[in-house]
């Protein structure tokens, strides 16, 4: 399997260890015994060239682990030049050897990688590294792709990565010899600051050994395992088989580059578990290419389940991103919306822009569209999953629902608003507790002529469904929806509408009350008695705590109810407000937002109107108390626990006029 056999370790270390000016006084089995040795031919760096060098060395990368993965893909460059010159019908050297790239690790605290590549003449040599920033595959790429040929496979594109070597290097020597026929090998060898030296060199095999003799705080990359752990970190989907001492490295294959119609869930399920860690099976694959508005390749997995649903925690989630096989950020912020970062998966792409590094992302155009074609591809996906199979479907959204929630909240387009609503479910006042439905399924089924769609948040249907609010919208048979936590309440807020229908909150939909007669004991207070009673109300609970008092005509069995345009937005302004504002910003509220409706055939209604003439201490009581379990029922009460006095002093006054008084008992 290795390519140097005729080059011994031990000779390696020679001019690794020799003084500069020995450095290629080599034994013969690197130059020809019928040839005279040469002195090498020494070569310095500019000045600016010299700086670039120490920039690249040891500021332009964030971590040295990446050497790894620049010279991997130096390397798989090799391979495919030679490739495509095969391609191309031209004569080459050795052409039936298979090829790869080899590690040799855990000698003489060196590591040394070696490929059977197109290898390099004398003069690319000197141009590929002698010349930083200057890329060798730049340049093929833009003579092959002149004569048509298929160079989408080659990865190199600024012509520093073989310089990363100096980060863990203190010296770094190549041996090469070019794959034409009759070509002379060559060493290379530099300590990155004094230039380098070039050396003919007889017995080399065609291909690019590089040999990096370890600084001492990197020898950890002399170790077996941390090589390996890096590679199949960084290069594991390189097109060509890497072996680390004799055994291969990069075994899974790069699904996303076949037919996802030829590929197993079992395949699938050693990538996703590859890619997140994790033990379990992914509940949905999505697979997809597209060329345009950009090219991209992708697989993409959504997990069984959140272990943890707190958004600011998903430094474990996230798609990783790929240039033609070779990673260049794992769990890329930039590729997703927050609303899906909870996927893994793959984006492989030939034309994201990178900086030199290849790790950090600039801020482009293509980003923004690699962005928006994931979202509304998933977008799409779990529609038709949704429909495909329902059953599925909601454990689907039981598990991530949030994430779309947070979606309708957090995009500024209307139309990926409207399209995530699709994928929203509730329970409905149509059908069976646990049934759910979309907002379609709703539209679907409404009344001719209906443009709202009406939701009632609750703690619960049995609360929802015994909801004053509710009780006129099912007297006029209107479906209703019912949402149990504040976020849905938020994003139906947020939505605003919905294919030109209004989302409307129970407690603020203007329903005409159904005529009926009116029943014994159910006749309403007159006009002018209940204009009084409002105006008295009003005076009682003190005009600063409610905008509005008045009487009714919604059809309802509490004595009392409140309305409040935009009620999500006043509940969450209450939630929000900094503690030693919330009692000041309640009454702020109240005063300019509040409206309290009097139900005038209740009981405790008509009785009060002469109970504030024979008591109007205690009809006061009822008044507040009245005013505040209306706004309980709206979930808008500040502090409970101001009530329990006032409801003594009720009841107090209640058992008092009750308690029956001697001349009764006697009777």
């Amino acid at each position: 399997m290795r390519l140097y056999r005729k080059l011994p370790l031990r000779l390696v270390s020679q001019t690794l260890t020799s003084t500069p000016s020995r450095l290629y006084h080599l034994t013969t089995p690197l130059l020809s015994s019928s040839d005279p040795q040469p002195n090498p031919q020494k070569h310095s760096f500019q000045a600016e060239t010299r700086q670039l060098l120490d920039i690249v060395a040891r500021s332009l990368y964030s971590e040295r682990e990446v050497f790894l993965r620049e010279l991997v893909s130096n390397a798989a460059d090799a391979l495919e030049k030679l490739r495509y010159t095969q391609l191309k019908g031209e004569e080459i050297d050795d052409p039936s050897a298979t090829l790869h790239v080899e590690f040799l690790s855990e000698s003489l605290n060196s590591l040394t990688i070696e490929d059977n590549g197109i290898g390099m003449t004398k003069e690319e040599l000197i141009a590929n590294l002698g010349t930083i920033a200057r890329s060798g595959s730049k340049e093929f790429v833009k003579t092959a792709g002149a004569d048509g040929g298929d160079t989408s496979n080659i990865i190199g594109q600024f012509g520093v990565g073989f310089y990363s070597a100096f980060m863990v290097g203190s010296h770094v020597t190549v041996l090469t010899r070019s794959a034409k026929p009759g070509s002379v090998g060559y060493v290379w060898n530099s300590n990155g600051e004094d230039g380098y030296d070039i050396q003919e060199a007889a017995g080399l095999p065609r291909g690019t050994r590089i040999v990096i003799q370890l600084k001492e705080d990197a020898l950890e990359f002399v170790k077996k395992d941390r090589v390996r752990e890096v590679l199949r970190k960084h290069s594991n989907f390189v097109g060509y088989p890497i072996y680390l001492d004799g055994v291969q490295v990069n075994t899974i294959e790069p699904l996303w580059t076949r037919k996802s119609s030829d590929i197993p869930d079992q395949e699938h399920a050693e990538l996703y578990q590859s890619l997140s860690g994790r033990k379990d099976n992914p509940m949905y694959t999505m697979q997809f290419a597209v060329e345009t508005p950009v090219s991209i390749k992708c697989v993409l997995y959504v997990p069984q389940f959140m272990p943890q649903l707190d958004i600011a925690n998903l430094k474990n989630f996230g798609i990783s991103l790929y240039c033609k096989k070779v990673m260049v950020q794992a769990q890329t912020p930039k590729l997703l919306p927050e609303w899906l970062m909870f996927l893994h998966g793959v984006v492989d792409s030939e034309d994201i822009p990178l900086n030199l590094s290849r790790e950090l992302l600039q801020e482009s155009v293509v980003i923004t569209k690699i962005k928006s074609v994931i979202t509304g591809k998933m977008i799409s996906y779990l529609n038709r999953q949704a429909k495909r199979d329902p059953g599925k479907y909601e454990e689907f959204y039981k598990e991530f629902g949030r994430f779309l929630r947070i979606g309708i909240v957090t995009t500024e387009s209307q139309t990926e608003k409207e399209d995530l609503a699709k994928l929203l479910r509730f329970e409905s006042s149509k059908e069976e507790k646990g049934t759910i439905i979309s907002l379609d399924q709703y539209i679907e089924r409404a009344p001719e002529g209906q443009k709202q769609v009406y939701y009632l948040s609750a703690p619960s249907r049995d609360m929802a469904m015994e909801s004053p609010y509710f009780e006129t919208l099912q007297q006029n048979d209107l479906e209703v929806l019912f949402t149990y936590n504040k976020e849905d309440d938020v994003v139906l807020f947020k939505l605003e509408n919905y294919k030109d229908r209004k989302l409307c909150t129970a407690e603020a939909a203007n329903v005409k009350p159904v005529d009926k007669p009116e029943e014994p004991g159910h006749e309403k207070l007159e006009k002018q008695e209940g204009n009084r009673l409002a105006t008295w109300f009003r005076d009682a609970l003190g005009r600063e705590n409610v905008k509005e008092v008045k009487m009714s005509d919604r059809q309802h069995s509490q004595p009392a109810v409140v309305t409040v345009e935009n009620l999500t937005t006043l509940r969450r302004y209450l939630e929000m407000a900094p503690p030693d504002q919330k009692e000041a910003s309640y009454k702020y509220l109240l005063h300019n937002s509040v409206v309290l409706e009097l139900n005038p055939t209740h009981p405790i209604i008509k009785q009060l109107a002469p109970l504030r003439e024979s008591n109007p201490e205690v009809a006061g009581l009822v008044a507040s108390q009245l005013f505040d379990n209306a706004l309980m029922n709206a979930d808008l009460v500040h502090d409970p626990r101001r009530m329990v006095g006032r409801i003594n002093k009720i009841l107090q006054a209640v058992t008092e006029s009750e308690v029956p008084t001697d001349a009764d008992v006697k009777e």
